[in-house]
């Protein structure tokens, strides 16, 4: 076999040999463009493949996801571009990453097969993503599940006075250890999020992903969709 592939070579090496320059070009796109081609895309994604192993996984700035909705709040989205230029966040640096791409219903049967909330719960579990918004009976109940932040923690203090007009409440199951109503999501259904960018049509809240290690920044947005309005006071 690999004498058979010299000779190949060989053979080849001497037709071209005789060829013009033009004449060679044309005969080797014709007979091997294809595996060029296949070869410097085998190459290309390799080194891909490498520098975002070197690099590791992307860092944010900020992780939201704005679920059960169909309107436009992802990356490059006009929320998206508002919200950067307020933030003064450097893109280059560190990623603002906006997801509208979930829809689950917690209340029903637990979203259990939903390929959505499985995506959810990774994000969540990983402590990638932030924040969540959807309407407030589809949001308040996934504080059974344990993902969302509870605004009774000491880190949430400053959150929990500006915000306690605002503030909604799961109520515990009798399998909790907590009876007592825990504040797990921000009524922000008068913000610019509806008024201005009309991602839901009617109410809407905001909860704190559990394992969010960027609290300033949930802060930071909770700050932009009510600037220009009430500050914050319901």
């Amino acid at each position: 076999m690999k004498y058979k592939l010299r000779r190949f070579f060989r053979e080849e090496r001497e037709k071209i040999k005789k060829m013009s320059f033009k004449q060679a070009v044309g005969y080797i796109w014709q007979y091997f463009g294809l595996f060029i081609v296949l070869e410097i895309a085998l190459i290309w994604l390799t080194v891909w493949g490498i520098s975002r192993l070197i690099a590791g996984p992307p860092e944010y700035w900020i992780y939201a996801a704005f679920a059960n909705t169909p309107n436009n709040a992802s990356n490059g989205s006009r929320i998206w571009r508002d919200f950067v230029a307020y933030s003064g966040y450097d893109t280059k640096e560190k990623r603002v990453e906006f997801s509208n791409n979930m829809f689950f219903d917690y209340t029903k049967n637990k979203a259990r097969g939903n390929e959505y909330y499985n995506s959810f719960v990774a994000l969540v579990d990983s402590g990638t993503l932030d924040l969540v918004t959807m309407p407030p009976d589809q949001l308040v109940p996934l504080g059974q599940s344990g993902r969302l932040l509870d605004l009774n923690l000491e880190q949430c203090a400053e959150l929990r006075e500006k915000y306690a007009d605002r503030l909604l409440y799961y109520e515990p199951s009798e399998e909790d250890e907590q009876t007592e109503p825990i504040p797990v999501a921000i009524d922000i259904s008068d913000s610019r999020i509806i008024s201005e960018y009309n991602i839901y049509g009617g109410s809407c809240a905001l909860a704190v992903s559990a394992n969010s290690q960027r609290l300033d920044a949930a802060a930071l947005f909770l700050d932009f969709i009510f600037s220009g309005s009430n500050g914050g006071e319901k």
